[in-house]
């Protein structure tokens, strides 16, 4: 584990993030991430997201955004999305990812999030028990069905919990799906 501060974002932190998740995706999608994590912290249709940032010597070598989600049908509505997740390209491989993704997830139970969504590498988020398995569906078509991936963190939400998902506005372009 990489000895880092894990903190929420503030505003001051708006361009290190950015920076941040152009250098992670690098080209040529890095420019859209960076642009789609910075949208998601200031949209209001994304609040309260939850945005932290991992801090090392004042660096910040690490962001990942959770943002509340809709699920048709659902009035009630425990769900929030993991997007964007980046890690500065020289610490890939030690773990401070999973750091983030972990406090992040502490965060959404105390907050009384019951589902948390993702759209990635199942090689990688499935470390973090998300999976494939689950009746919600992605705002629009994905490529690879097995990346569209839920994580309970409340027992059986999952049963209780099916129907097509909103994001928040940022969120929202065909682009990003």
């Amino acid at each position: 584990m990489i000895d880092v501060a894990i903190r929420h974002s503030n505003d001051g932190d708006l361009a290190r993030i950015r920076a941040l998740h152009a250098e992670a995706f690098g080209e040529p999608e890095g420019a859209t991430v960076a642009q789609l994590a910075v949208d998601i912290i200031g949209d209001p249709s994304a609040a309260p997201c939850v945005s932290l940032v991992a801090e090392q010597r004042g660096n910040i070598l690490g962001s990942i955004v959770f943002s509340p989600v809709s699920v048709e049908g659902v009035n009630d509505n425990r769900c929030y999305i993991l997007a964007p997740l980046a890690v500065a390209p020289r610490l890939h491989g030690q773990g401070l990812g999973s750091q983030l993704i972990e406090t992040g997830l502490q965060r959404l139970r105390g907050r009384g999030v019951e589902v948390v969504l993702v759209l990635g590498d199942p090689n990688y988020y499935s470390r973090a028990g998300f999976h494939h398995h689950h009746d919600l569906q992605a705002p629009y078509p994905v490529p690879f069905t097995e990346a569209w991936m839920a994580l309970e963190l409340t027992p059986d939400a999952l049963q209780r919990t099916s129907g097509r998902v909103d994001c928040c506005e940022p969120l929202m372009a065909p682009e990003h799906w």
